[in-house]
């Protein structure tokens, strides 16, 4: 039986931005020391579930090591701004 990290392994895309080529899902999901390419979503978003896929597969701690830690919206960033200058 095959593990659920492997189930898309077998489908290609027609071609991978970074070398090229036609390549498969297993090489986009794994080519980043073990951990996916950071434009697996980019590339994979229209023909795999990569919600349900990444969640299933990888911890929060390694979708942050690829993807980054999530920015904060606008209001957010202004809102630390004015918090940081009221206390100057």
């Amino acid at each position: 039986m095959e593990n659920k990290i492997e189930q898309h392994d077998g489908i290609m895309h027609w071609r991978c931005p970074q070398l090229g080529g036609e390549v498969p899902f297993r090489h986009c999901r794994s080519c980043n020391n073990s951990l996916p390419c950071p434009q697996i979503i980019n590339c994979w978003g229209g023909k795999v579930d990569l919600a349900v896929f990444l969640r299933e597969n990888y911890s929060v701690e390694e979708l942050e090591t690829v993807f980054g830690k999530p920015k904060l919206s606008r209001i957010e960033t202004i809102l630390n701004a004015v918090e940081k200058n009221r206390g100057e």
